[in-house]
Parts: structure tokens; C-alpha cells; sequence
């Protein structure tokens, strides 16, 4: 799929992806409604290591199919941003028919529909901003990972004819160790 600017039904299914893996993956601080500190205990916790995610998906999404800019980090976070709105107006409409429902329990749901959206907003935000942190400044696949060097024949032998540097016409060296060829003189891979 080509890059290309994204429309808002792109941000809005990104939102909903990343949504569905905060949301759905998570779920246990609802049990708490009423308990005030546990609730928001459970929903930290939840929000760090499943809400985040969620933003960090939607960020994600976003890169891969839509241009993006110069300043990732800041799209990141309105990725992030914009999931933390879908989840306050799917919650909403959630919660009102939890009250419908339960109208003893009207208070309780809405004051735990407030608190989720505050904390919906940050680490949605946080996790988007991270995506962007991390898109501007990719981290290479540490080598324990890399699994494909094991299923791999060895690299080919460099052939005998000596290359020369692209950049200052001096012979250069093949280390055999990277599978590269090295420029003795300007110090570096071309």
C-alpha cells in the first residue's frame, strides 16, 4: 500500500484497533466500581500495561499506513489522543446503559466513566507517544532474537576483485565479521 495522508475513517479505524487491544485485553478494574482506591489501583496498573499498548497499536497503525512528518513523536501522541476520544464516546454510551440498567448504581458508574476517561487520556497519549518516540528512533532487533542466522547458509566469500570506495576511490576492505566492506581511509561502511 502506498503512503498517503490519512482520512479520518484511517484515524478512526486505527482508534478502534487500538481501542479494542486496551479495552478488551483489560477489564478487571470494573469489579472495584464503588471501592474507589482499588478502582483506580486496578485501572493504573491496567492502564500501564494495557491502555498503553492499545495507544502504542493505534500510533503504530498510523505510521504504516498514512505519511507521516517530521515531528513523530507529536503525531504519536495525537494518535494516541485521538483513541483516548473514541474510548471516552464508546464508554460513554456504555456507561449510560450500565445506568440504564442499574439506575441504583448511576453514581458509581459515572463517577468510574470519569476516572477511566482521565486515565483513558493519558495512557492512550503515552503509549502513542512512545510509538512515535520509538518510529523517530528505531532500536535494531537485538541479535538473540535474530533467528534467522541460525536456519542461514554462511554469506557468500567477498569475490577477489577488490572493491573501491564510492566516496574516495581507495581500495577497501571486506570484514568478514559484519559481511561488509570497510574504507580505510574515510573510516567508514559505504
Amino acid at each position: 500500500m502506498a503512503l498517503r495522508e490519512g482520512y479520518l475513517h484511517d484515524y478512526l479505524a486505527e482508534s478502534l484497533i487500538g481501542f479494542l487491544f486496551g479495552v478488551i485485553v483489560s477489564g478487571s478494574a470494573g469489579i472495584a466500581k464503588g471501592n474507589w482506591p482499588t478502582f483506580v489501583g486496578l485501572f493504573v496498573v491496567e492502564g500501564i500495561f494495557l491502555i498503553v499498548p492499545g495507544g502504542f497499536v493505534a500510533a503504530y497503525l498510523g505510521f504504516r499506513f498514512n505519511r507521516s512528518g517530521e515531528n513523530l513523536e507529536m503525531q504519536g501522541l495525537s494518535a494516541g489522543f485521538f483513541t483516548g476520544f473514541v474510548y471516552t464516546i464508546i464508554t460513554f454510551f456504555l456507561s449510560l446503559a450500565g445506568i440504564v440498567a442499574e439506575s441504583n448504581k448511576a453514581v458509581d458508574i459515572m463517577v468510574a466513566w470519569i476516572i477511566g476517561v482521565l486515565f483513558a487520556f493519558l495512557f492512550y497519549s503515552l503509549g502513542g507517544y512512545i510509538a512515535g518516540l520509538l518510529e523517530r528512533r528505531p532500536f535494531a532487533m537485538p541479535g538473540i532474537f535474530n533467528l534467522s542466522r541460525i536456519s542461514r547458509a554462511p554469506p557468500p566469500p567477498p569475490t577477489a576483485v577488490a572493491q573501491t570506495c564510492p566516496t574516495c576511490g581507495q581500495p577497501m576492505t571486506f570484514i568478514e565479521q559484519y559481511g561488509r566492506w570497510y574504507c580505510q581511509n574515510c573510516k567508514k561502511y559505504p
